[in-house]
């Protein structure tokens, strides 16, 4: 079941409670293209990446959605992503982490790191990069999904703890997208 795309509107949405935990799956910003000499880890967003996440983190304050928790690649476009949304959504630095093993992980590195996270977490914001995003994307929300710069879909999850979390979509309520 959709609950919105486009305008974010999440008026009729049911935000989670004890037994429902949501995941926001965030593709990073536009990135430049790798100079001569630096490391893919090393790439920085370009100006309309710089916008785009900042107009995604209007969006997610707009909707009313209270993220509670930001787990993020520590590359450095994702990490200017995080920066960038953040500048809106004004998380305290003990509500971001960034992980360096979740630059190139897929599904199951991405699990183990949520199955560590404290379950006082209901909303959690994950920022990365595809193949592996898009890949748990599709994973939670049963659909074949491919992220674009900057674009996030989400899955609302029927569990109490993060540590029922497993890979697929059997515990998936619904999903959203924008």
């Amino acid at each position: 079941m959709i609950i919105f795309a486009g305008d974010f509107n999440l008026s009729a949405h049911i935000f989670p409670d004890e037994m429902t935990k949501v995941l926001i799956v965030v593709r990073h910003a536009q990135s430049a293209g790798k100079q001569s000499g630096q490391r893919d880890y090393d790439r920085v967003l370009t100006p309309v990446g710089k916008k785009n996440s900042h107009e995604l983190g209007e969006k997610i304050k707009k909707s009313s959605f209270q993220v509670d928790f930001i787990l993020a690649s520590a590359a450095v476009r994702a990490a200017q992503t995080v920066e960038h949304i953040n500048k809106v959504l004004a998380l305290p630095d003990e509500k971001i982490q960034f992980n360096t093993p979740l630059y190139e992980a897929l599904i199951p590195g991405w699990i183990e790191i949520i199955l560590e996270l404290p379950d006082r977490f209901n909303t959690l914001m994950l920022v990365g990069h595809n193949p592996g995003i898009s890949m748990l994307a599709s994973a939670l929300t049963g659909q074949n999904i491919d992220l674009a710069p900057c674009q996030m879909t989400g899955v609302e999850l029927d569990l109490s703890s993060w540590k029922e979390l497993t890979e697929g979509n059997q515990h998936t309520q619904q999903y959203f997208s924008l």
